[in-house]
């Protein structure tokens, strides 16, 4: 009797370690950090992932690469980024910013965080909306997070 209660406690006792050093839940599932780029025409979309105490942090920015001056008009979100099969919406304040070759628009420099895990969706989804001159341009670019 005192052998199956020893290999009770015993085994209660592994699966215990088991649990606190495999995690639960997202804490402890860390990505791959990634930086992308992607140009359109006159202007660049960079992206930065990294990992952060509660999931992803995502960090977009847009450059601009044309000569001269252009002053760009968009809706908020300038850059849009959803998970998985979320939509973007773009429905917020209209902003214009003046832009000069080389400039680069950070419209929120403290990034976006989302909560990741192995069975959600792993898969991120930019799109940069804006006009300049009353031509809409529409960047696109989507990223499959990569576990380690």
């Amino acid at each position: 009797m005192k052998r199956k209660i020893t290999l009770l406690l015993v085994i209660i006792g592994l699966c215990s370690i088991l649990i606190m050093v495999g995690g639960i839940g997202h804490r402890n599932i860390t990505i791959k950090e990634t930086t992308k780029s992607k140009e359109v025409g006159d202007f660049i979309l960079h992206m930065y992932i990294e990992n952060a105490d509660e999931g992803i942090k995502v960090y977009s920015s847009l450059q601009y690469i044309g000569e001269g001056t252009i002053k760009l008009i968009h809706q908020e979100p300038l850059i849009s980024v959803v998970s998985g099969n979320q939509r973007h919406v773009f429905s917020g304040e209209t902003k214009t910013k003046q832009l000069n070759h080389g400039n680069i628009y950070h419209p929120f420099s403290d990034g976006n965080e989302f909560e990741i895990s192995r069975k959600t969706a792993n898969e991120l989804h930019f799109e940069a909306r804006f006009k300049v001159d009353d031509e809409e341009i529409i960047i696109k670019h989507s990223e499959r997070l990569q576990f380690e």
